[in-house]
């Protein structure tokens, strides 16, 4: 861990949700190395000795005074993350949203509406429900901050996975709307778009190209500690530093959603 970055995360308060995930588990991890304080939300009752499910690294693997996983009832009204976050000093500094998933279908004119209904619930609604819920929260911070990852399917239409595409654009175009109302005054949003799929899931089947989730992780590191970053930032399989490719052609266009893979809900801790 770079010194300067640690120095710049040091105690910050962040909010990982989907920090049980694959993706949100090496960013709970890389932000507890970085001497953050982390809180993961989680649907899920604690039950001991649990294994993860395929394609999740259960964050709670990690031991850490700093990690405090909390229990959340309903998204509509998250009052638990509130109170866990004025437990350990809050108000958050910033909010990780590691939260999406890939699914392979029918086409679109072939889709059930409550399939479609369903998806774009998951897909799309669920970043809704944690913005709505944790961005007010950030006002109050010196430098509040709320990074969600996106993927492949909001930038190029995918055949055969029109809900994630039609999702991930959308949830480009939420944060566009977030930084043009009012409380894009005092919150900065980001999104990291992850362009491949993520080494280690067994999910995928063939892909085209892979990244480290350490690199995902890294990525995001780097847009919390550094309130000049661009606006989106892509990670890809490509060769090149931590395979972090940088800002994109346009600094604020929008996998989590649609890096390939077999159909994965969304899951929201």
């Amino acid at each position: 861990m770079d010194l300067a970055r640690r120095v710049e995360l040091e105690d910050r308060l962040v909010v990982v949700a989907g920090g049980t995930g694959l993706v949100g588990g090496f960013v709970v991890r890389a932000l507890l190395a970085a001497g953050a304080r982390v809180l993961v939300p989680t649907r899920r009752a604690e039950s001991p000795g649990a294994r993860p499910s395929p394609g999740t690294q259960d964050a709670r693997v990690t031991q850490d005074a700093r990690l405090t996983h909390v229990h959340v009832r309903t998204w509509d009204d998250p009052v638990e993350i509130a109170v866990a976050a004025r437990a350990a000093g809050g108000p958050p500094d910033a909010v990780v949203a590691a939260i999406g998933g890939w699914w392979i279908g029918t086409e679109l004119v072939d889709l059930a509406p409550d399939a479609w209904r369903e998806l774009i619930t998951s897909h799309l609604t669920a970043h809704f429900l944690v913005a709505r819920a944790l961005v007010p929260g950030l006002a109050a911070a010196t430098d509040g901050v709320y990074v969600a990852l996106n993927g492949a399917a909001a930038r190029e239409p995918m055949a055969g996975s029109g809900p994630v595409s039609v999702a991930g654009a959308g949830q480009a175009m939420l944060l566009d709307v977030l930084r043009a109302e009012t409380i894009g005054r005092s919150v900065r949003f980001h999104e990291v778009s992850v362009l491949a799929a993520v080494a280690g899931d067994e999910r995928n089947r063939t892909p085209v190209a892979t990244v480290g989730g350490d690199a995902v992780a890294r990525a995001v590191l780097g847009v919390l500690a550094d309130p000049g970053s661009p606006r989106d930032v892509r990670v890809d399989g490509a060769p090149g530093i931590d395979g972090v490719a940088g800002p994109s052609a346009a600094d604020d266009a929008g996998g989590a959603n649609g890096a390939g893979g077999r159909p994965a809900p969304v899951d929201l801790g």
